[in-house]
């Protein structure tokens, strides 16, 4: 039992629906079922109950959703006592980072939080943007650097742009494609991506669908970009980067840029956090957000806390 199970319940009861609270969570419905099922099954009682087409909640899991509730504003009355009174709390940063955000930003968020905190401890956890944005609104995560989602709506959360993506098309030096300048020249091309689908680390098969292209050929899927440029030094596969800070010096001698007049989908990469987080991390927070806005997007090197 975790408690994105417990706010994924309370989505379903108060949305009416499994795919209702997918939709509020910004995730899947198969994944709020799983979620369901993993809770049922920790609970030790059965949750929802088909009523004709309809899955209606439990008496149990109407407890459980209103015992979550009480929690959370127990737990803010002690949080808001603990500040007034001035009570120093476990300083620790829960930071959520799509793989190519933690490559750009981690160093610099990790060099303001110990200036900050020197004794603090940096949690990162890495995934898809729309799996660290339902932890940051379950209340498991305290900030989250991703590129926004399509048509995501931030309920709750406050959200501050960093830089628009630049996807471009890397092979290998010496590869037969690289004097293609378009996507139907590539369009035989197997492809190494960093993401699912949807995602911004998988521009390429959304560039072919807007276009009603046929799908490109996915031959790996690696959130790590280490290893996704390795891959494609060493093979014929074509892959998408969507920052060059990310490209290690040492790979630009292994890998070039392939020039299609077709642009990419681009994303804007972003930080999250809650309108209500932790009053404890607030102030971590704001210096972070106003640190990385003095950026504008630019490549990060070293940072310094705002004066």
């Amino acid at each position: 039992m975790n408690f994105r199970q417990l706010w994924y319940l309370q989505l379903v009861i108060s949305q009416g629906s499994f795919a209702g609270a997918a939709k509020a969570a910004n995730v899947s419905q198969p994944a709020i079922t799983q979620a369901m099922q993993a809770l049922g099954k920790s609970c030790k009682a059965p949750l929802f109950e088909k009523v004709g087409r309809q899955m209606r909640p439990t008496d149990a899991a109407l407890a459980i959703a209103s015992q979550v509730t009480d929690f959370q504003a127990h737990l803010e009355r002690l949080m808001r006592s603990a500040a007034v009174k001035d009570v120093p709390l476990a300083r620790t940063l829960r930071v959520g980072m799509a793989p190519a955000a933690a490559l750009v930003y981690g160093a610099a968020i990790e060099g303001l939080w110990r200036q900050l905190e020197p004794e603090g401890l940096l949690q990162i956890v890495s995934s898809s943007a729309p799996e660290l944005l339902a932890a940051l609104q379950g209340g498991e995560l305290d900030l989250v650097a991703a590129p926004r989602p399509r048509r995501y709506q931030a309920s709750g959360l406050h959200q501050h742009a960093l830089h628009m993506s630049m996807p471009t098309i890397y092979a290998r030096k010496g590869h037969p494609l690289l004097a293609a300048t378009s996507l139907q020249d590539i369009q035989s091309a197997g492809w190494a991506v960093s993401g699912r689908g949807g995602t911004a680390g998988n521009v390429i098969e959304e560039a072919c669908r807007v276009r009603r292209m046929p799908a490109p050929r996915i031959q790996v899927q690696c959130a790590d970009y280490m290893t996704l440029l390795d891959l494609v030094a060493r093979s014929d596969m074509l892959c998408v980067v969507p920052h060059p800070v990310l490209i290690p010096a040492h790979q630009l001698q292994s890998v070039c840029a392939l020039k299609v007049r077709e642009g990419l989908p681009r994303y804007e990469v972003c930080l999250f956090w809650r309108v209500n987080g932790q009053a404890c991390n607030r102030t971590a927070i704001a210096a972070i957000v106003a640190a990385l806005s003095e950026r504008d997007g630019s490549p990060l090197s070293s940072l310094e806390m705002p004066p």
